[in-house]
């Protein structure tokens, strides 16, 4: 009776590189590149914790809810009643007259008070800002939230204000 043992090969380190490890290798390198596209991407940690914050205290920031890091509050909205989401979100976060949060990379700035959203719609300085793409073309080029500053800005304005100003 032989007391031979044969070697087991699933203990023998493999001696070429393997298509799992190049896998396991790629997946981590996805992994590091995407979190530190997030890191630097505007409103990433980097960011927040940038020194120019501490060089500006009279500048705060909108108040409003933080939401999950990538994601935002996407997941606040799969109901139908949105605005009242809004209001509650808006009354937890103790940013009653304006309220920022994310949905995404996207950040969105809600006014919850008539003379704020007055002051927000009367102002020039909140008409012209960069235009996404994909907005823009989802409302078919007509939206006064993506119109230039100008004529029609303010016929847009001025129709869309006055339900909003009224008591």
């Amino acid at each position: 009776m032989s007391m031979e043992m044969e070697p087991n090969s699933s203990f023998i380190p493999p001696t070429g590189f393997s298509s799992v490890l190049s896998l396991e290798l790629f997946l981590c390198l996805f992994l590091f590149v995407s979190v530190f596209s997030f890191w630097l991407s505007p409103g990433g940690l980097a960011w927040a914790l940038s020194k120019s914050r501490a060089q500006h205290p009279s500048k705060t920031a909108i108040p409003g809810p933080s939401g999950l890091p990538v994601l935002g509050l996407v997941l606040a909205f799969t109901g139908s009643l949105t605005h009242r989401v809004l209001a509650k979100l808006a009354e937890t976060s103790k940013a009653k007259p304006l309220m920022a949060f994310s949905v995404g990379f996207t950040r969105f700035v809600i006014s919850s008070h008539p003379d704020t959203a007055k002051e927000l719609l009367n102002s020039s300085a909140f008409a012209d800002r960069p235009i996404k793409e994909s907005a823009y073309e989802l409302l078919f080029h007509k939206a006064m939230g993506f119109a230039p500053f100008g004529e029609y800005w303010r016929n847009l304005r001025r129709i869309s204000a006055t339900p909003f100003v009224q008591p």
